[in-house]
């Protein structure tokens, strides 16, 4: 009884409606930055292979090529993780988990949610300081002269799209309790 009654204040709360609108935000927000990654990557194969046509046609690379691929490759890393995360594909090795029953896998996924959550909640927040003395200490790259902190602050975006990812794991353990999820 206790369970019916705990459903009927969730559904008639507007709490579902609220975990409706957060699911669409989230998964829009990370399909946005998964976006914006896939053209970064196209970007970083125009520079690559003009940096490799520059050296062998010209002897002459294309300044910045290694750093800016650095700092690229960072930013598409973090911008891409919320979104394979929304859509489960990440890699997964089951071997034990596959032989536990599907109460023990939801509860292993619901601690193992929260842990992550709570790291990524950290490492957010370590990035946002990281960026912060950045921009307070006027960092830029070495051939480039790029100011450290947009790379960094976008990091931090792509790192809290991934958080917002798994606080949405846990909520939707909350709330479909034993239904398949």
């Amino acid at each position: 009884m206790h369970k019916n009654s705990s459903q009927n204040v969730i559904e008639s709360s507007g709490f579902k409606l609220w975990i409706e609108r957060f699911e669409k935000f989230t998964f829009h927000f990370t399909k946005i930055l998964s976006s914006v990654s896939s053209v970064l990557i196209f970007l970083l194969m125009i520079l690559t292979a003009a940096d490799v046509f520059s050296r062998s046609v010209f002897n002459s690379p294309i300044t910045g090529t290694y750093e800016l691929s650095g700092l690229m490759l960072a930013v598409i890393i973090f911008f891409s993780l919320g979104s394979v995360q929304m859509e489960n594909a990440h890699l997964e090795i089951d071997v034990l988990t596959n032989k536990m029953s599907k109460v023990v896998r939801k509860w292993i996924s619901l601690i193992t949610s929260t842990i992550l959550f709570i790291l990524l909640i950290l490492t957010t927040w370590q990035l946002y300081e990281y960026g912060a003395r950045s921009l307070t200490g006027n960092q830029t790259t070495g051939d480039l002269g790029l100011k450290m902190y947009i790379f960094i602050f976008m990091a931090t975006l792509g790192s809290f799209a991934f958080t917002l990812t798994y606080f949405f794991e846990i909520l939707k353990f909350f709330i479909k309790g034993r239904e398949k999820y």
